[in-house]
Order: structure tokens, then C-alpha cells, then sequence
């Protein structure tokens, strides 16, 4: 029998109230500040109950970490891991990477009006597409005309498969993936719908460093906590979605995204 929706609430009451703030950017998502409490798991509680008790579970501990994963949240710094049993990229089995040619940990964080790919609204960008919006880390997009992080950053001169950075700067599209493991230990939960097919994905945001330090790699060829060399920040991901490692190949945008990439950011 499924959880109920008051038994899960009493499962998360068990959990600390944790204050985070949504992803810098502009607009509601950007600046209002989160409080995480009873009242708030009761209404995300209404979407619990529809699988096993295990999976309503899993999903109801998932919500809570997608509000400590929240921009300016707990679990995007460096501490909030340090004693977690983690899986890192080197656990993942390779051959089941679908022929992509690179692996990202993935996070969330909402869409913005305003993203840092030339203020682009990440909503409106692949509404109707078959594309998701990500913000993939500064790493992956850290040259800037403007001389320093973060407005329209580009791939720079070391991305590719000799860093192990892949170049996804902003305006980048990319096949990808996902894969059933997380970099930390978890398990699965859900239909497994998620990683039937492949998806598309298109870069509108930055993953800075700063703020992100868990996650997002700060220069080329470098890691994040969980052993990977590159990260995308999903604006608004698939349902199931749950911080899956992402295998993805850089591929080119549908020419609708062109047009909608041209019209929509102030990046030239």
C-alpha cells in the first residue's frame, strides 16, 4: 500500500527546516527566499502516495534535497557533502553511456526571465521544443568578453576531450541521457521512463563557481566533488528527474532554437 500523504509529512517533519534561495538570474524564482517547513511539505504531500511505499519514500527525501539543492542552498557547498557516501563519475560504467561522448552530474534550479546567456527567458526559450533549458557550469563556458564572470560566457580553448570539459557555452545544444545512478548513494525510484530515450538539451544559464562550489567546476579540466568534469543546471528537467548523471554529445541546434536563440539573447 502507498504512503499516505500524512505519513510521508511525518517522515519530513523529521528532517531540519532548511532556508534556501532560488537560482540568481531575475524575476519571482530568482529573488524570493524559500522556507522549507511542515506546511510546505504538506502541499507538496498531495503528489505523494501514487506508487510503493518505498518509492513515495525516496520521492519525499528527493523534494527535500531539491530544497537544499535550491541556489544559495546548503547542499550546493563543499561542507554539506563532507561526510555523504558519494558516487563519483569513475563508478559509472562507460559502455552504458549510450555512445555519448561525455558525463554530467546534474542539479536544478527553476526558470528566470532573465538567465545570463544574454538575458534570455528560459521558459519561453523551449516552450513547445523538445529542448530543456540548462546552465551548464562556468567551466564549460568561461571565456567572457567582459573580461569576468558571467554575462554570455563561451566555451574557451581548453574545453574538449583533452581536458575532459566538454565546450558547452552559451546558445550550445547537446544530445543527452540520463543514466540510473546519482553521485551520492540512493536508490532509484520512479517508473524508469527517464532514461528510455534521449533528450535535448540547449545552454540559456551559467553554473557559476561561486555559490556552486559542490557542483560546477571552476575551470576547464577541473572536478567537482563528485569526481566530474562538467555540470548542468536544469532550469525545469523532465518528470522523475533526480540529480541522474547526465552522458551527453554536443550536437547542433535545431534551427528553430537558432531562430529562437537570435531573437530571444542580447549574446553576440
Amino acid at each position: 500500500m502507498a504512503m499516505s500523504v500524512c505519513g510521508i509529512i511525518a517522515v519530513l517533519a523529521l528532517f531540519p527546516s532548511t532556508h534556501v534561495q532560488a537560482r540568481l538570474g531575475g524575476g519571482t524564482n530568482s529573488t524570493e527566499a524559500v522556507e522549507v517547513n511542515e506546511a510546505a511539505v504538506a502541499s507538496e504531500g498531495e503528489s505523494f502516495g501514487k506508487g510503493s511505499l518505498a518509492d513515495d519514500l525516496q520521492q519525499a527525501k528527493a523534494s527535500m534535497l531539491d530544497k537544499a539543492l535550491a541556489r544559495g542552498g546548503p547542499a550546493r557547498s563543499l561542507d554539506y557533502w563532507a561526510n555523504a557516501s558519494l558516487v563519483s563519475t569513475a563508478a559509472v560504467d562507460y559502455a552504458a553511456m549510450h555512445g555519448h561522448e561525455y558525463l554530467a552530474t546534474t542539479t536544478r534550479y527553476a526558470d528566470t526571465c532573465c538567465a545570463s546567456c544574454g538575458k534570455v527567458d528560459t521558459a519561453a526559450l523551449v516552450a513547445g521544443t523538445s529542448y530543456y533549458a540548462v546552465a551548464s557550469a562556468q567551466a564549460m563556458q568561461n571565456l567572457f568578453a567582459q573580461g569576468s564572470c558571467c554575462w554570455c560566457g563561451a566555451a574557451g580553448a581548453g574545453c574538449g576531450h583533452g581536458s575532459g570539459t566538454a565546450p558547452m557555452g552559451c546558445s550550445a545544444c547537446a544530445r543527452a541521457r540520463f543514466l540510473p545512478k546519482r553521485p551520492y548513494e540512493s536508490p532509484v525510484w520512479g517508473s524508469g521512463r527517464l532514461f528510455e530515450k534521449d533528450i535535448d538539451i540547449v545552454v540559456a544559464d551559467i553554473c557559476p563557481y561561486v555559490g556552486n562550489e559542490a557542483w560546477c567546476p571552476h575551470q576547464e579540466g577541473s572536478s567537482n566533488r563528485f569526481g566530474s568534469k562538467n555540470h548542468f543546471d536544469f532550469a525545469n528537467p523532465p518528470p522523475e528527474f533526480d540529480n541522474f548523471y547526465l552522458a551527453f554529445t554536443p550536437a547542433p541546434c535545431s534551427a528553430e532554437m537558432q531562430q529562437r536563440l537570435a531573437s530571444m539573447s542580447q549574446c553576440r
